[in-house]
């Protein structure tokens, strides 16, 4: 009885500590050009062409924009924490295989400080074949389609 209790011991040890490993993050690694044909945007854009590459450096994804020739660099660190950056509190999460970016507008006007309002959602993720990048407002009423180069 004793060996019994021991093998049994030893088996769900090997096992619960499969089940608790987490997936891996998935690579957005790499330049991503955006295709407005298959893209949902806003009614009012006037963007023509974006492309945006994408580098994992140690703990945080950089995000470099290039839209209709101007631009622009955001950094995440996906470990949940919010981050203040000039107007805007972020904090990014992956949640399963998305990268999930939560961010605050706090406006500051003379003798007020305006914060509370409802985050913007937007979520990043990746096709199985790793050629897609989507990237989806928290309305879902843009949706950003990017296709790896």
């Amino acid at each position: 009885m004793r060996q019994f209790l021991i093998m049994i011991t030893l088996v769900f040890a090997g096992i619960f500590p499969a089940f608790a490993q987490t997936t891996a993050a998935p690579d957005f690694s790499g330049n991503w050009v955006l295709n407005t044909a298959k893209s949902t945007l806003p009614k009012d854009s006037t963007t023509k062409s974006e492309s945006v590459v994408i580098e994992n450096k140690k703990s945080a994804i950089v995000f470099h924009y290039k839209t209709d020739g101007k631009k622009s660099t955001e950094s995440y660190t996906p470990d949940g924490k919010k981050r203040a950056s000039g107007h805007l509190t972020s904090s990014a999460s992956w949640r399963e295989s998305a990268l999930v970016i939560e961010s605050t507008l706090d406006l500051k006007i003379p003798g007020a400080v305006v914060t509370g309002l409802k985050p913007i959602v937007d979520t990043w993720t990746l096709s199985a074949d790793g050629k897609t990048l989507t990237h989806d407002t928290d309305d879902h009423k843009e949706i950003y389609i990017y296709e790896k180069q």
